[in-house]
């Protein structure tokens, strides 16, 4: 995360596949990783991260196809273009 985007924007992963989540704060102001509704029913974590954190978490994509929408909730920076998305792609 920096001002004011997500690097990448969109983080893929295979359905029902087990991945590891890293999170690094490199701007110079606080941000969130949140997953929306749909995120956090699959079991994303809200990150809030100042600047120079990390943190990681395991996470296992659902057997299905989705596509979760992830936003800083700093006020302001929805609006400034930091939003990503998380999709997972069916298995082969």
């Amino acid at each position: 995360m920096t001002e004011y985007a997500f690097i990448p924007s969109t983080i893929e992963v295979t359905a029902a596949q087990r991945v590891r989540i890293s999170v690094r704060n490199i701007g110079r102001t606080e941000h969130d990783f949140a997953p929306d509704q749909r995120g956090v029913a699959l079991g994303l974590k809200h990150l809030h991260l100042a600047p120079g954190q990390a943190e990681s978490f395991d996470w296992t994509a659902p057997a299905d196809q989705a596509e979760v929408r992830i936003i800083c909730t700093i006020v302001g920076h929805e609006g400034l273009g930091m939003v990503g998305r998380l999709v997972v792609r069916p298995g082969s």
